[in-house]
């Protein structure tokens, strides 16, 4: 059976990090199997309680896992920080704001049999994306501007994903040499503000896991920002979250 590592975002919230922890114990941890877990504790939402917090119920969950409390917080950082640590085969990438919706098994690695997979994520309730109509692979359509207008150029480029997913190892290794920690890690793949990672991914292929056509996880995050009054925005790639109301 391949190794698997797991790696872990979370922000000072205890109490959606257990949440997640307990249902992808249940629903996917355990069917897998996880070599080593990696979680990257950024000190951003809560207070230093709620940081304390967030470390045991890590402890609870593994007491071997290698936890990272960088004095400055940033996404890509954290990313690019837990990627590079990675040394197995294959990486489950995790947020702390996730639920799974079904038993997810070894069976998620079966389309890495196409070896220009690196990365099958998980289709997810928010994700607005139709299995049926648009299948199975993530993708972007190319365009040009010609005057002002966008004009199809009929090409198409993968969209990898910072969300739950899992990837090979050797890729997202790569990735992170690569990774420009002022942009947010999503967009550095498909957005045109990191032309060598979007061109070392741009031959590979990111396969949307939806066995039934339907999600399999759901976000918690939204929810819990929505009321707390809590904004995220993107400006030129770069991912940024405010309190809009007091």
């Amino acid at each position: 059976m391949s190794s698997i590592d797991l790696c872990i975002v979370s922000g000072r919230r205890p109490e959606l990090l257990a949440q997640t922890l307990d249902s992808f114990r249940d629903k996917v941890f355990d069917r897998l199997g996880i070599n080593h877990v990696y979680v990257n504790l950024d000190a951003i939402f809560g207070s230093e309680d709620d940081h304390a917090r967030c470390i045991d119920v890590i402890r609870q969950f593994d007491p071997t896992a290698t936890i990272f409390q960088p004095e400055k917080p940033g996404f890509a950082a954290a990313v690019q920080r837990l990627w590079s640590a990675t040394t197995s085969d294959y990486v489950l990438h995790l947020e702390d704001d996730w639920v799974a919706l079904r038993d997810l098994g070894t069976e998620v690695l079966a389309p890495f049999a196409d070896p220009d997979i690196m990365q099958v994520s998980f289709h997810t309730a928010d994700q607005n994306w139709d299995i049926a109509r648009r299948g199975h692979f993530h993708q972007r359509n190319e365009y040009a501007k010609v005057l002002g207008i966008k004009i199809p150029l009929f090409r198409t480029f993968p969209k990898f994903t910072t969300s739950p997913s899992i990837s090979r190892g050797v890729f997202l290794r790569r990735s992170a040499e690569m990774m420009d920690i002022s942009r947010d890690p999503e967009k550095q793949f498909y957005s045109g503000v990191n032309k060598p990672l979007e061109a070392y991914a741009g031959s590979y292929r990111n396969y949307i896991y939806s066995p039934d056509g339907v999600p399999v996880i759901r976000d918690t995050g939204r929810e819990w920002r929505d009321q707390r009054h809590i904004a995220k925005t993107i400006t030129n790639a770069t991912s940024t979250w405010t309190v809009t109301k007091a």
